[in-house]
């Protein structure tokens, strides 16, 4: 863990069982309710421990990885229906291997772009504590985790 990261530091928090938008441990990663909702259901899923580049892992590792981002994917999927899942995994802004499972769903206000482009205002969104707590919950359901 690097303690200048902000993404062990979230890692940290969810391990005190600090951090609100918990969704589940899963192989690799800790799976979280993004703070972005402007496309509902965000999802980050961010690698257990400090790694900066996906290469530095062993490649069962990053098919683990992978597997655990497929399977949010799959809970979206069920919870959304037929949406789009784009499937990010940056590291230009915070250099600790994660990913964005960003659903891209029938009222998109651009459905053909990345959502990078939209304003804060719109990656954010405007659900509330309760509809993220209901998120949340659904997406545990859909993972089997209860």
């Amino acid at each position: 863990m690097s303690a200048a990261c902000p993404l062990c530091q979230v890692v940290e928090r969810i391990a005190r069982g600090e951090h609100p938008s918990f969704i589940a441990e899963l192989e690799e990663s800790h799976a979280i309710l993004g703070d972005n909702q402007g496309t509902i259901g965000w999802v980050t899923l961010i690698l257990k421990e400090h790694a900066d580049h996906l290469d530095m892992l062993p490649l069962d590792r990053q098919c683990r990885l992978f597997a655990d981002v497929a399977r949010v994917a799959r809970a979206q999927r069920e919870i959304f229906g037929p949406v789009r899942i784009n499937y990010e995994c940056l590291g230009n802004v915070v250099a600790h291997v994660h990913w964005h499972a960003i659903p891209r769903h029938a009222n998109d206000p651009t459905p053909n772009a990345t959502v990078w482009g939209w304003t804060p205002e719109q990656l954010k969104g405007r659900a509330s504590d309760a509809e993220r707590a209901d998120l949340i919950r659904r997406i545990r359901t859909a993972l089997g985790i209860r």
